[in-house]
């Protein structure tokens, strides 16, 4: 069923191709993820309206688009996406709009080698590349110089916000890559529902699992709970963490077999994975998310 849906949304979109001339010229961003609009306004600036599909604390992995996804991508003069599926069944969606729109994927200017690969048989590739910050500064880098081409009369605009935005990055990076360090090596662990934070594993030193896969739309098995169970009561992990945009039903059951083991572990708090949080959170922009993040680890793990 939600794939006839998802096909009468393309056949709606294509059928809706007229452009209007006036609202081409008023430049129309969209963005997939709330993360990517936030950077990309970051780098446009007030040159340029930037608008997201999917508003804070919606999960791309199993977002369905919505008729009012027609109008929004109609009137876009450039689309940016994550890629990498993180988008899922939007993937083939924006190739199909990049046969008459301007669309740009973050990941293709990302190095592959800077990529974490989840099954390198299959080729399956970890997209939540917004948690290395210099993995996703060279994506943004390369997304910089492509709307550079698109809107050329802004080209020294964009130019000089992303370089203010990567300095302010790398700068938070680096702070709170040292704040991190409070936390002993031993009790560095961090345990959430769904495999998002590999690439934040990377870039601040801290070792992760998860219970469910990349997607949250694997469903973790009982072999699945077992394993971390036996794993959070062996390491004597503290703390336990849920997602904004993911539901903690997978993470309670863990934390009630860890207690029939007795092993008694907390909530350490919540944190932002896929989606930022609306503008009143400490997680609504995308600097403001890392830093929320690492403190809140921090602060349940000691």
């Amino acid at each position: 069923m939600k794939q006839v849906v998802f096909v009468c949304f393309i056949l709606m979109l294509f059928a809706g191709c007229k452009i209007d001339a006036k609202k081409q010229q008023e430049l129309h961003i969209v963005c997939s993820t709330s993360i990517i609009r936030d950077c990309v306004q970051e780098i446009v600036g007030d040159a340029c309206e930037v608008k997201t599909l999917m508003g804070p604390g919606i999960d791309p992995h199993s977002y369905n688009p919505r008729p009012s996804d027609v109008s929004l991508l109609n009137d876009a003069t450039v689309v940016i996406y994550n890629g990498l599926h993180l988008e899922g069944k939007m993937a083939q969606l924006f190739h199909q709009l990049g046969e008459r729109k301007t669309v740009f994927c973050v990941a293709d200017g990302i190095s592959k080698r800077s990529l974490i690969y989840t099954d390198p048989s299959s080729g399956a590739i970890d997209p939540h590349i917004w948690f290395d910050t210099e993995s996703w500064l060279q994506g943004l880098e390369q997304v910089t110089e492509d709307l550079c081409k698109a809107y050329p009369q802004y080209r020294t605009k964009f130019e000089a916000n992303f370089k203010r935005f990567s300095e302010e990055t790398k700068q938070l990076t680096v702070q709170l890559k040292t704040e991190m360090q409070a936390v002993p090596r031993q009790q560095r662990v961090l345990i959430t529902s769904h495999d998002a934070f590999h690439y934040f594993s990377r870039c601040f030193d801290i070792e992760v699992s998860a219970l469910q896969g990349i997607s949250t739309t694997q469903e973790p098995g009982v072999q699945d709970v077992v394993n971390l169970v036996n794993f959070i009561v062996s390491r004597r992990v503290k703390a336990l963490f849920v997602e904004h945009s993911v539901s903690p039903k997978a993470i309670n059951t863990v934390m009630e077999s860890c207690q029939r083991k007795g092993h008694n572990v907390r909530v350490g708090g919540t944190l932002y994975s896929d989606a930022l949080g609306d503008q009143q959170s400490k997680g609504n922009t995308y600097l403001n998310m890392l830093r929320h993040n690492v403190h809140t680890i921090i602060k349940g793990l000691n």
